[in-house]
């Protein structure tokens, strides 16, 4: 672990994507101060835009996100933290590319029964700076309800079934944990999805080539290539597509930062703590 011992402000802003993919540009751009491995993820510390952040790579899954971002507030006690990254949809008319602002986490452990476990509430104040932002850049997008879930939801039945049952814009695996833990601490925290795969996509699982990083992995092209065997070139035409929504996506998020500020005496104008609240279904 690299450090170069300078002071922390008092209005550092964290950042949590699960991927390089999905915190690239920023991650390219920033100024750097300090970096550091944290189990499976990975941070990095320092400027970008005149504001200090902490960006961190927490990897797929609910478990590796919840581990960044306890990590996250106990070791730089972020005013607040920024969640990007990309979902799939379930709703028939959305497209690839789109936005989506979260207004709510949803999390569900069991795919059969579709049980909401608990719902997280985010921060009305977050959400309505970042839409401004988004607004000033003529940047379209959608708030709405985010479902978080333990793995790749792919099949066509599936998604109609949760976007029918339990009234959600998208799916993803990590901003339930970020929330939870956020809410915890009184951390607000603002969360905004990519489409990355919209309803029209092959029913193809394209989780089974990824680890844990985002990455394509030789293990997982053989088990893509034995169960898609006519399907080989779609691991890179996926890949290219991620690769592109990556790119537009670390654009927005540019965007975000630059005109975000946090500060304990301009947060506490748009923040009532607690910042979010646990509904127990």
């Amino acid at each position: 672990m690299n450090h170069i011992h300078q002071p922390r402000t008092d209005s550092l802003i964290g950042i949590i994507g699960a991927t390089g993919l999905e915190i690239g540009f920023l991650r390219k751009r920033i100024e750097l101060i300090e970096k550091g491995r944290v189990g499976s993820g990975r941070f990095l510390r320092g400027y970008f835009s005149g504001k200090e952040l902490v960006l961190f790579e927490s990897g797929i899954g609910n478990i590796r996100a919840l581990n960044a971002c306890i990590h996250m507030i106990e070791r730089f006690s972020p005013q607040a933290i920024l969640s990007f990254g990309l979902a799939g949809s379930v709703d028939m008319t959305a497209k690839i590319g789109e936005i989506l602002l979260a207004t709510h986490f949803l999390w569900v452990k069991d795919m059969e029964t579709l049980k909401v476990e608990k719902t997280y509430t985010l921060d009305k104040g977050l959400i309505d700076i970042t839409s401004n932002i988004l607004e000033k850049y003529d940047i379209r997008f959608k708030i709405g309800k985010v479902l978080t879930v333990p793995s790749f939801i792919f099949k066509l039945e599936e998604r109609c079934r949760i976007r029918r049952e339990l009234g959600v814009e998208a799916v993803e695996m990590e901003g339930s944990a970020i929330a939870a833990e956020a809410s915890n601490r009184h951390v607000p925290v603002m969360a905004l999805r990519m489409i990355s795969d919209d309803i029209s996509t092959r029913e193809i699982d394209y989780g089974m080539v990824m680890g844990p990083d985002g990455r394509t992995t030789l293990r997982g092209a053989l088990r893509f290539s034995l169960a898609h065997r006519w399907d080989l070139l779609e691991i890179f035409r996926f890949g290219r597509q991620l690769r592109l929504l990556g790119r537009e996506l670390s654009e927005i998020e540019a965007h975000i930062v630059d005109g975000i500020a946090i500060s304990p005496r301009e947060l506490l104008q748009y923040v009532d703590l607690p910042v979010q609240k646990e509904i127990r279904e």
